[in-house]
């Protein structure tokens, strides 16, 4: 295996970064939408090569995920946010967020899709400890081994996901 240099410097750089100032604009301003905007942290797909790598990115994805939480804390408008940690591929972790529109108003809110259990994955022990570690910091986690995804957000930050609404079902991972 080729040595990757520079990781330390890159994990520094990754660990201070703050992605979301136009997702604060977007949402403080009512006239504004985003259609499932999303960001990736590790798009280098470092944390398939091991779970200490994987598990430095999805620290950075909930860390963005407490700061935009705490940012929307006292703004009234209905939005949605939610991570999707693709089980196969770590370059497909994303944090998504989504507010109504007017081009689309039958997809929002987005609800979970069927087959999506309230549990975790199996085949990936690491994982499943962090996804648990993640259930006791009042995060709820949906999976799905079907569809090797899990669908990660808090019940009381945004619009609820899991709605039994068959016709705002969307076909995302």
């Amino acid at each position: 295996m080729k040595k990757r240099r520079g990781l330390k410097r890159y994990y520094r750089k990754l660990h201070q970064c703050n992605e979301l100032d136009n997702w604060c604009n977007i949402v403080s301003d009512k006239s504004k939408w985003y259609y499932f905007s999303h960001l990736h942290f590790d798009r280098n797909g470092y944390g398939n090569v091991c779970w200490k790598e994987h598990k430095e990115h999805l620290d950075i994805l909930f860390k963005h995920f407490l700061m935009f939480e705490q940012y929307v804390k006292n703004i009234n408008r209905s939005f949605q946010i939610f991570a999707i940690l693709v089980l196969e591929d770590s370059r497909y972790d994303a944090l998504f967020l989504h507010t109504p529109n007017t081009h689309t108003p039958e997809e929002y809110p987005y609800i979970i899709p069927a087959g999506y259990k309230k549990e975790y994955p199996l085949r990936y022990p690491s994982l499943r400890n962090y996804l648990e570690m993640l259930t006791k910091q009042g995060y709820t986690v949906f999976s799905s081994e079907e569809k090797q995804a899990c669908i990660v957000f808090k019940e009381n930050v945004g619009d609820s996901l899991y709605e039994d609404n068959a016709n705002k079902r969307l076909n995302l991972p």
